[in-house]
């Protein structure tokens, strides 16, 4: 008659130990990663466009969407906090980033904590109002400014208070509602990442035969926000012929960004 042996669990200082050398193993890559960022930089030296932020939310989306794609088991949230730190740590290294919001905003613990979460050690600074706020990105491209999705935006940005900044992400990163909850302005080289909205200002609702039809719309004062799929320019089809059929509508191209990740 023959016995099998066991091998004994391991004991609770064995465990410790080996989550020990995990921890050691991430820091170590967690150091060559943020070292990449040298690499970057020194890329982005000889780059003669026009000054703008050094956030890069599409190439910033991209990243989390595959990292949550590949990471079966474990939770969404969990990955896009610990990546969002690392690439806001990234980020600070290429320069300095100021976010800009209204007094209004600041006061919401919600949307304080969205952006801390997105954003990490970015300095915040607040201001009366949205076109306050709009005024210093003009002033500093580096900067961005975060508004909600539902507040009175619209009007300073068509004054052009803005500048050249346009909508180029929203929060949360993690889809949690139809309509996200707050929009990043800034200036940054536009990238299509292939999962796109473009987000449209007009004078009234678009036709309910356009050929691409909102994901969602919002109404704000006398204008209407629309969400649209893809990524499109007012100067190309489909919306070319929409300003040019609808001349009341007065069209306006508000931003471009990635969608939001849905789990």
């Amino acid at each position: 008659m023959t016995s099998t042996a066991t091998t004994p669990a391991p004991s609770l200082d064995d465990v410790r130990r080996a989550i020990d050398g995990v921890d050691d193993a991430i820091l170590e890559l967690l150091k060559k990663r943020i070292a990449l960022v040298d690499g970057v930089i020194a890329a982005k030296a000889g780059d003669t466009a026009p000054p703008a932020t050094p956030l890069r939310p599409a190439r910033e989306m991209m990243i989390l969407k595959r990292l949550v794609a590949r990471g079966s088991g474990l939770a969404p949230e969990l990955l896009v906090r610990l990546w969002r730190g690392i690439i806001s740590e990234a980020t600070l290294k290429q320069g300095t980033v100021t976010i800009h919001v209204t007094r209004k905003l600041a006061q919401s613990m919600g949307h304080r904590l969205r952006i801390r979460d997105h954003f990490g050690r970015f300095a915040v600074e607040e201001w009366k109002d949205s076109a306050q706020a709009f005024m210093q990105v003009n002033a500093s491209p580096a900067d961005i400014c975060i508004v909600e999705t539902d507040s009175d935006w619209i009007e300073p940005f068509l004054e052009g208070k803005a500048g050249k900044a346009q909508v180029i992400a929203t929060l949360p990163a993690l889809k949690d509602a139809d309509i996200p909850k707050l929009l990043v302005f800034g200036v940054t080289p536009m990238q299509s990442t292939g999962d796109d909205e473009t987000l449209l200002i007009s004078k009234g609702s678009l036709p309910r035969d356009f050929a691409v039809q909102p994901d969602w719309q919002l109404k704000s004062g006398a204008y209407r926000l629309s969400s649209l799929a893809g990524w499109y320019s007012e100067h190309e089809s489909p919306l070319i012929s929409l300003s040019r059929s609808n001349p009341g509508l007065g069209l306006r191209v508000a931003g471009r960004y990635a969608s939001a990740i849905e789990v």
